[in-house]
Parts: C-alpha cells; structure tokens; sequence
C-alpha cells in the first residue's frame, strides 16, 4: 500500500471516530466540544499504558484552516506548505485534503470548490469564527485552550494559539491586541507567538544537533549564560519549555523559552560530541504497578524524551492484577516524580541504582514527617 493510501487510511479512520458538529453555524461552545473529543482520545490511549501520542490529522486540519483563512489555496500549494512545515515534513493525498475540507465544512466553513475559474484552489467563503467577542465568549475560548493545554503535544498547541489570535482578528472588535492578550491570561498560558523565532532557532538546532550558547534569565540566578544541547520542545502549564545538555549536569535541564534573551550556535566545540553521546543513552527500566482493576493504571504520560515504553503487561498473582513495565529511560527526574505521584503501589525491579534512589527519597519523605509530626505533638 502506497504511503498516500495508508496516509488516506488512517485520516478516515479517525474523522470516523470522532465525528464533528455537522450544523451550518457554530458557536465557540463547540469549538469546546471538538477540542473535548480530541483530549478524549489521548486519554483513551492512555489507558493502554502507552506514551500520548501526537495528533497529527488535527494538527493538519489547524492548520489548514489558518492556511486558507490567509489565502486560497490550491492542492499542490496546500501540499507544499505541509512538507514545509516541520511538525508535519510530507505531502498527504488529494483523498486527505477532501476530508480535511469536509471536516472544516461540517463546522460551518463555507469553502468554495477548486475550478478553472479560481485557479483549481480551495478558497474559504465564510467562517464560523467572525465573532463579536463578549466576556462569555472569550472565557469560552480560554476554557477550551485550557482543555487543550491538558491533552496536546506543543505542535499542536503553537498551531492552536495561532488559530486562536485569528478566531479574535476575524471579529468585529476593538482592542484586538488587548483581547488577546486577556485570552492568554484566562488561560492561564503565554502567547507562544511572542518567542516563535526561538522556537524555530530551536527546532533547526535539534534537527542539526548543534551546541548553542543561551543567554536565559533564571528567577534565582538572573542573567546567565551558558552552553547547551537542545533536544525536545514540550509543553506544560500553558508553557512552551525546552528540554537539554548542559554540560555542567548530569540529567537533562528543562528551560522555558521565554526566558531565552539569545541563542548563538557554537561550531567544532569539543563538548558536542561529548553531549550528543549523553543525549542518546537510555536506561532500560522495569517496573512492577499494583492495581485494583485494569483500568486503574493509565500510564505515566510521559513524553518521549522522558520514557519509551519497551513493553507493558497485565498479569494476575493471586487476587490482584499489576502491570508489568519496562521503559528506556534518559531522564530519570520526571519518572521519580511520576511514580510518587502515582497513587499506587509501584516495585522498581531494575535497575539497582534507581530502586536506591527511590528509596533514600522515600525515607527522607519520611524522616520529615515524623520529625513534624514529633513538633506538633510537643507543642501540644
């Protein structure tokens, strides 16, 4: 099967499982509905106990919306914006583009058909989203944001603020740079916008595996700078973060791009390789989850810089199932952190110096408590 075909595949099967508001007009009430069942996906995949996926034919439909909003479009035009676009780097089907306009249809967009008389492109009529904001209607675009920030990988969450100031220019409003910046603040999250040339310094540095020289400003420290080896952009808490080498670590840092006032590539510096070859050792983990039913455990929702799911059973011993896991693991931080914020009964088998550190974290937990508890007590 041609890569096109199983591209074609794969999109009807999700526009099929996740069937959109078919009326002519919508409301931003159900720009939360559509983003809901999305979120709802992740959260069903979750409970294979496998990583969140990236949802690629929604980031696909985002932005061929902001595409054609912008302009008409034809499908070789269309095409060369997605290979040109680093979240998505290939053409898809004409097959794939139709559903991805009937999906855009089915929520009220009125797309005029490519014809001799447009130059064979897809052009955008009319939308939905010309709103007259009132306060209801931007706290109901701030709820859906929030709802996204929660199930959507920083892809799809760049594309999503980009759709979002649009939604807010294509009204017939006043104040449009104040509005948006009330719509991030409602949201609890930062206008990805404002750093988007990092980001994208970023992106072509991850993709070189080039060693940088940051300048950042830390809320403890201040201005520094130091180097540092970029290897995945996530996003959390409404946050787009950065996640790397700095040679001075020996776990990964995380740093928000916001607080980057400079990014300067360094050639033939000698801790690259050094760096490179720390950035791409994993650890084989294997971990035993109590549950008291199957779907007790959803997984660790880590992302795969944090964790790469090797394998994950359910077995019975006696009358209590668990789940058996194992992952390759760079960063051991964000699993610790996980795991104790799990709410469940966990055994780290391997490896040994893992278990060790759990444990020591485990009894100074403790040591804490019962020396508060002994303060209360004799205050008392």
């Amino acid at each position: 099967m041609s890569a096109f075909a199983e591209q074609n595949k794969s999109d009807k099967l999700l526009i099929n499982e996740n069937p959109v508001v078919s009326s002519k007009s919508v409301d931003t009430d159900q720009i939360v509905v559509l983003l809901a069942e999305m979120g709802a996906d992740s959260e069903a995949a979750s409970l294979t106990a496998s990583r969140r996926s990236f949802n690629g034919t929604a980031y696909r439909i985002f932005k061929l919306l902001q595409w054609l909003i912008d302009a008409p479009l034809t499908v070789e035009a269309l095409n060369q914006k997605f290979i040109n676009d680093p979240s998505i780097g290939k053409a898809v089907s004409s097959d794939s583009v139709w559903l991805y306009i009937n999906t855009l249809k089915a929520l009220g967009c009125v797309i005029r058909r490519p014809s001799p008389r447009n130059g064979f492109a897809y052009e955008m009529l009319s939308h939905p989203f010309n709103l007259t904001m009132d306060e209801a209607q931007l706290e109901t675009l701030a709820q859906a944001k929030i709802i996204a920030q929660r199930h959507f990988a920083h892809p799809e969450m760049l594309a999503l603020d980009s759709l979002l100031r649009k939604l807010v220019s294509q009204g017939s409003l006043n104040g449009f740079p104040e509005l948006v910046e009330r719509l991030f603040v409602q949201s609890r999250s930062l206008d990805s916008q404002e750093c988007r040339q990092r980001i994208e310094q970023l992106e072509r540095a991850m993709l070189e595996e080039s060693l940088l020289e940051v300048t950042y400003v830390s809320p403890l420290k201040g201005e520094e700078v130091f180097q540092f080896l970029p290897e995945s952009l996530f996003y959390r808490q409404g946050v787009v973060y950065v996640r790397g080498e700095r040679p001075e670590y020996p776990d990964p840092s995380s740093l928000r791009v916001d607080r980057m006032l400079g990014l300067a590539p360094l050639s033939n510096d000698p801790l690259r390789a050094e760096l490179v070859a720390r950035q791409h050792k994993k650890t084989e983990v294997s971990l035993k989850v109590m549950v008291s039913s199957p779907q007790a455990f959803q997984g660790f929702c880590l992302d795969p810089n944090q964790g790469v799911y090797q394998e994950s059973r359910l077995w019975v011993d006696g009358s209590r199932p668990y789940y058996e896991v194992r992952l390759l693991v760079r960063d051991f931080f964000y699993l610790k952190q996980t795991l104790l914020s799990l709410g469940l009964p966990f055994v780290v088998m391997a490896p040994a110096f893992f278990k060790e550190d759990l444990l020591t974290t485990l009894r100074g937990m403790l040591d804490f408590y019962e020396a508060k508890e002994g303060e209360d007590h004799g205050g008392r």
